[in-house]
């Protein structure tokens, strides 16, 4: 039973290794690792870790002294001496302990040890081992829970004396783990910051803004990594298993519209990080807040992939402008491409004329010209960066703040801000910074044809934004619109 888990490294998503549900696993005593009983997963090694340690983690099917072992040949354990995690640390066990046909009562230190892909874990107390039709048999003895094909690789070592043959141990599969961490990154988020969120919510304002600062530090978010491939199909599984309602309320943009707190992963889902850091904490709290690092970057397309091959660049990479300008560099370096007689101008070879498609005649541009026309056949991308470790990279061109007056009825002015969320800017807690900066009224509202919400605040209110902005949340001037649109002042 999962309750008794107690991880030796503390309770994480990879604390209980790369099994699946069903896999063959085999259970043995920390003072031997040969194994005294044999099962199936009942749980992956994800859904144990969100079980919160609840309900039962391996079915046996057999296990020495059930009535199939009683049929057979009544062989002891042999003794093949501890697992390497426990050589220090192993429980003595009782010399009176042993395993014949007439017992039925193994009596030993309430401690049972779980290896999976080498993920060490102790369970204590009681594993409950019973099947039909069969006697009751006292579990507390130490055992070592192991997946079957780890486990032969063990067995094998101690035994290439008696010809039994090598096994493989599984490697890690990245793609599992990153569809765990999307999943923990996804329940975390609506348990923190997403917690009192009011929906609708656009899934991609969703996934910028509280699920990639939802990861565990260390550890980033990448969807094209995962089985999933994209954000949509991932939402669509979670729509599957009721967890959450995901409509296309305007077209081309889908939002999440409930969500299913009632759920039994909801339910049971436990945060097992180590508390954040005071000064971050300070920070999330409306100190200072966190400055967003914005990189203007270019996707790597088909026409320029010729030129960038070689540096172990792929289509579809994003790349920044200084990183592009030091590959052009670099290539008209190799190939002595520059003019000897005017060191401004390269000369273009096939592959250059063929990339940033000019006339065959041109034989040459400036270096200025040629970084110019190679970054016109590239596409726009983006990448802001929160916090120094959470990152959103995003095609497209990064919209600036929009900062606009209206009016509404009576004649009366309001300041419109768009894009505030692109910038990682919580909307109500802005919202609730201009009420008493200003004393205006503000209010949220989405506006067809935009990707997110919109602020609303009464008066003309772009100084004061324009300067909160600027101020504690430190964004650049170059991404704010509409600053011009602030009151003159009267002489």
């Amino acid at each position: 039973m999962l309750p008794g888990v107690v991880l030796k490294n503390g309770a994480h998503i990879n604390a209980f290794g790369k099994l699946q549900k069903g896999d063959r696993v085999a259970v043995n005593l920390t003072s031997n690792k040969a194994p005294f009983a044999v099962g199936k997963a009942a749980l992956s090694s994800f859904d144990m870790y969100m079980s919160a340690k609840r309900g039962k983690g391996v079915q046996i099917l057999h296990f020495v002294g059930d009535h199939l072992w009683s049929w057979g040949t009544k062989l002891t354990i042999p003794d093949l001496g501890p697992p390497e995690e426990f050589l220090d640390s192993a429980p003595s066990i009782d010399e009176d302990a042993s395993y014949n046909g007439n017992n039925t009562n193994v009596s030993t230190p309430d401690e049972i040890h779980v290896i999976n892909d080498g993920i060490s874990s102790t369970i204590q107390g009681p594993c409950d081992t019973n099947l039909p039709g069969e006697e009751n048999i006292s579990t507390d003895v130490p055992l070592e829970i192991t997946n079957l094909d780890t486990i032969a690789v063990s067995l094998t070592q101690q035994s290439l004396a008696d010809g039994q043959e090598d096994g493989d141990q599984e490697e890690p599969d990245p793609q599992e783990d990153m569809d765990n961490l999307i999943s923990y990154c996804f329940m975390k988020a609506w348990k923190t910051t997403a917690k009192n969120i009011e929906l609708p919510l656009l899934t991609s304002n969703f996934f910028k803004l509280h699920m990639i600062p939802a990861c565990p530090v260390g550890q980033s978010i990448d969807l094209k990594k995962s089985s999933f491939k994209k954000l949509s199909k991932f939402l669509s599984e979670l729509e599957q298993k009721d967890l959450i309602k995901v409509k296309e309320l305007t077209k081309g943009v889908v939002s999440i519209v409930s969500v299913n707190r009632e759920h039994k992963l909801f339910r049971e889902f436990r945060l097992n990080e180590p508390a954040p850091d005071p000064k971050q904490m300070i920070e999330m709290k409306g100190g200072k807040s966190v400055k967003p690092e914005i990189t203007e970057m270019y996707v790597v397309t088909a026409a320029v992939f010729p030129v960038l091959a070689e540096y172990l660049v792929k289509k579809g990479d994003n790349l920044p402008l200084t990183s592009i300008r030091k590959y052009v560099t670099e290539y008209v370096r190799v190939r002595k491409l520059q003019d000897n007689q005017n060191r401004r101008l390269v000369k273009l070879d096939a592959t250059l004329q063929s990339c940033l498609q000019v006339p065959q005649e041109v034989t040459a541009l400036s270096w200025e010209e040629l970084t110019t026309k190679f970054i016109s056949q590239m596409t726009h991308s983006y990448q802001v960066t929160f916090s120094g470790e959470n990152k959103v990279v995003a095609k497209g061109k990064l919209e600036p703040i929009d900062i606009q007056i209206g009016k509404r009825s009576g004649n009366k002015k309001v300041t419109l801000i768009n894009n505030l969320e692109l910038y990682g800017v919580n909307l109500q807690e802005f919202g609730r910074e201009c009420q008493h900066g200003v004393a205006a009224s503000t209010s949220i509202s989405s506006v067809p044809g935009r990707k997110t919400p919109q602020l609303l605040v009464q008066g003309n209110q772009v100084d004061f934004v324009g300067k909160l902005l600027m101020g504690k949340y430190e964004i650049p001037k170059r991404y704010i619109r509409g600053l011009e649109n602030a009151p003159k002042n009267k002489k």
